[in-house]
């Protein structure tokens, strides 16, 4: 089962969920609805006894006004920052109770919040943030290099320093991600500039190719890191890292992901790690799903970070 890093002195170490129903840093809408989607789905069963959901967060109203996003590179910044900055206070609130909380978006903007709160709940501890980005994307690009200006394709970026969305925090920057210490797992899809200025940072991104030639031995080697160096880990699932075979229900499908009987083993072993303190499950677009097969795919993948599967995989094929 796993094991959920506590906060000195608190009582509570359960999972926790919250949504937020926003997907305006994508080109594609329909993502704000998934998490409805994962609740549908059972997305509490799959996180074990105890776990609570929180209800959906909402953005201050002087942050969602009208004609308020003229003149960014970054569409539609300013309405993002106000979800980043409600998404950061209710997992901040969630950790300061020993809690573990769980994102459920909504695009894939979203965790500049939720890795926001992680990182500054890290440097609470004085222990290191480690993340693991499972995505088909590097998310790395900035204002300057991004072709399309989607903020979901920046927000690892802005977490790790990156300049040209420090807006988004606020007058409250928090701690900065150290990029030696992010892996994105799953990547295929990656800009020439973003994937050099992932390389320069020293960002860790192992394709699908890499795995099945290697294995686990990449995410082995990163848990194994971890451990060394007695970090927290944050965990950011977008269920595009998943092939548009199985997980047809997302915007930026790409083909060549993963298949689900990797991404279990993956999470299985992250759940053995015993140091998750946050996790996103985001990017699941229920308007172009099939018969709510990416949103159950999605929940039963969680099963196995959790202890939870009982062989799920098997009973669902």
């Amino acid at each position: 089962m796993l094991q959920i890093v506590r906060t000195p002195g608190s009582q509570a170490s359960l999972p926790m969920t919250y949504g937020a129903t926003m997907d305006l840093g994508a080109s594609r809408r329909g993502a704000a609805g998934g998490p409805l989607a994962l609740r549908g789905a059972g997305i509490l069963g799959a996180l074990g006894a105890g776990a609570a959901d929180r209800g959906d967060v909402m953005p201050a109203e002087s942050l969602a006004v009208a004609g308020a996003d003229a003149g960014h590179a970054a569409h539609a910044l300013p309405r993002i920052a106000g979800w980043v900055q409600a998404v950061r206070a209710q997992a901040a609130a969630i950790l300061a109770e020993g809690g573990l909380p769980v994102l459920l978006g909504g695009d894939h903007s979203l965790p500049m919040g939720s890795v926001a709160a992680s990182a500054d709940h890290a440097a609470l501890l004085g222990r290191p943030l480690f993340v693991l980005w499972m995505d088909a994307h590097g998310d790395f690009n900035t204002p300057a290099t991004s072709g399309t200006g989607n903020v979901h394709g920046m927000s690892l970026a802005a977490l790790c320093g990156e300049t040209g969305l420090g807006a988004v925090w606020g007058e409250d920057a928090p701690a900065v991600v150290d990029p030696t210490r992010v892996m994105v797992l799953g990547a295929r899809d990656l800009d020439a500039g973003e994937a050099a200025l992932m390389a320069a940072r020293g960002v860790q991104a192992v394709s699908v190719a890499a795995l099945r030639r290697d294995g686990m031995a990449a995410l082995a080697g990163f848990l194994d890191r971890l451990a060394a160096e007695d970090g927290l880990l944050h965990v950011s699932f977008d269920i595009d890292v998943v092939d548009p075979a199985h997980a047809p229900g997302t915007g930026t499908p790409v083909a060549g992901g993963l298949e689900p009987a990797e991404a279990a083993e993956a999470l299985s072993m992250l759940g053995g790690s015993g140091r998750l303190v946050g996790l996103d499950i985001v990017e699941v677009n229920p308007a172009l799903d099939q018969q709510h097969r990416t949103a159950r795919l999605a929940v039963g993948l969680m099963r196995y970070l959790f202890g939870t599967s009982m062989d799920w995989l098997r009973q669902a094929a």
